[in-house]
């Protein structure tokens, strides 16, 4: 078991039977079951929200404001669910019982988190459930980290060794790879934990290399530049009298990313029900404009660099394979008007609703790119290659930007690694939103002017 289950595992045990025993008590005091069990259920799911990550130091007291305002909530839930259920001529009168539950509850759940902290703590000084760290950097301060890592065994960490690119002729500290070896290392040596100190290279050149560990499950902490003033706060611990901020999870790593996959089939297959008039009005206009093959397939690259066969209607009267590999076919002559129409209203984009409910790609993700064109910018464009982190979408961040078309490619990796990198779900409700609005726009600007609007 990985020191990271182990600490899991322990700390969810603990608060469990503590809570389970919270809820017996409240019973006995009086509260309703259906209440107590909601109101349990969450002070779970709030303390639990980052109480189960592994730490170099966990602490009861740091959780303790976390745990007092879920017990707040659950209070307030005990005294509300009875009185909407039942009604009451005295709107007080669950009060009580919910006070003295929601104390309960407060007590449990924090002797609880003392338990697992102090379980934790036994283990680590029996050496058992300790975490392989690598510490990125050689210098004065990468060895004042792995030097508190390996004194203080209650840190819970194994210190494999430190990885840098260059180092002293006659060094006190011997790196065991270089920056480049970086996603090797994690691999063969296990690792569960990286520390990001000052390194002698680039801070440019350490990028690509981390972010080539997207897929792999360990954690990460950085030393923030002017960490003398730095103010701790959310994912910040302290090692070494210095402040390490632990970088976001890996998107994949969260219960929002399965919510993300479960909302694009349930958009997709309400999406292509809604809008089924809409793609036979469309195909039958195409039909008697273009000829055969109303649906146009051509392969794009997806997710990790998978290729896949994307659908669009097609907006080109066909001739052998040409424009397989152009780049922009705006001014191409074979574009006629109901081509022009459905690309600039984005209607040739909705048969890509089956490549979403397929999983070929999301509702919201980088834009796919045709093989040819993702090798060629995958030479040519820095941090190109990693916006395969994150599923290809119908839109995206950099759609919403405006780069689509003929636009600059190093801008829309930018904003591609961007999205990868501080994904979240309201992040694509705002794209989804942000996309409907100009698409709405353009198609307003076209009927009021006669004139076809900027390309799609």
């Amino acid at each position: 078991m990985s020191a990271r289950t182990l600490f899991s595992w322990t700390v969810a045990v603990a608060e469990l039977t503590a809570l389970g025993a919270g809820v017996l008590a409240g019973s006995v005091l009086g509260a309703g079951w259906i209440a107590l069990c909601i109101a349990a259920a969450i002070v779970v799911r709030t303390t639990m929200t980052g109480g189960l990550d592994w730490r170099f130091h966990p602490s009861a007291l740091d959780d303790f404001p976390t745990i007092l305002r879920s017990t707040a909530g659950a209070t307030l839930l005990v005294a509300v669910v009875p009185l909407l259920v039942h009604g009451s001529a005295d709107p007080f009168g669950y009060v009580d019982d919910a006070v003295l539950t929601g104390a309960v509850l407060l007590v449990l759940a924090t002797t609880g988190r003392f338990a697992a902290y102090a379980t934790v703590r036994r283990q680590r000084r029996h050496r058992c459930g300790l975490a392989r760290a690598l510490v990125i950097g050689t210098g004065r301060t990468g060895r004042r980290i792995g030097d508190a890592l390996t004194t203080d065994p209650t840190g819970g960490v194994e210190l494999v060794g430190f990885v840098d690119d260059e180092f002293d002729e006659a060094p006190s500290v011997v790196p065991i790879g270089s920056l480049a070896d970086l996603p090797d290392l994690i691999v063969r040596e296990r690792i569960d934990v990286i520390v990001v100190a000052y390194w002698r290279g680039s801070c440019a050149a350490a990028v690509d290399p981390m972010r080539l560990l997207h897929g792999q499950r360990c954690e990460v902490y950085v030393l923030p530049r002017f960490h003398e003033l730095h103010d701790r706060a959310g994912d910040s611990e302290i090692v070494a009298d210095l402040p390490l901020d632990r970088l976001r999870r890996p998107a994949f790593r969260r219960l929002s990313w399965r919510v993300k996959r479960a909302l694009d089939i349930l958009l997709a297959s309400v999406g292509l029900v809604l809008v089924a008039p809409v793609l036979g009005i469309v195909a039958l206009a195409v039909r008697l404009e273009s000829g055969p093959g109303v649906i146009f397939r051509q392969e794009r690259i997806g997710l990790r660099g998978r290729p896949f066969t994307l659908y669009k209607f097609r907006s080109l009267t066909p001739v052998g394979d040409e424009g397989e590999v152009r780049w922009n076919i705006d001014q191409d002559a074979r574009l006629r008007p109901v081509g022009k129409f459905i690309r600039t209203s984005a209607l040739d984009e909705l048969p890509q609703l089956v490549n979403i409910l397929r999983g070929d790609m999301s509702l919201v993700g980088p834009r796919p790119e045709r093989p040819h064109f993702v090798e060629e910018f995958s030479r040519t464009v820095p941090g190109y290659p990693h916006r395969h982190r994150m599923p290809v979408g119908l839109t995206g961040l950099a759609v919403v930007r405006g780069l689509h078309g003929d636009t600059s490619i190093p801008d829309r990796a930018h904003y591609d690694n961007l999205y990868a990198e501080s994904w979240s779900l309201w992040l694509d409700v705002k794209i989804v939103l942000r996309t409907a609005g100009q698409v709405l726009g353009k198609m307003r600007t076209r009927s009021r002017s006669g004139r076809p609007g900027p390309p799609s």
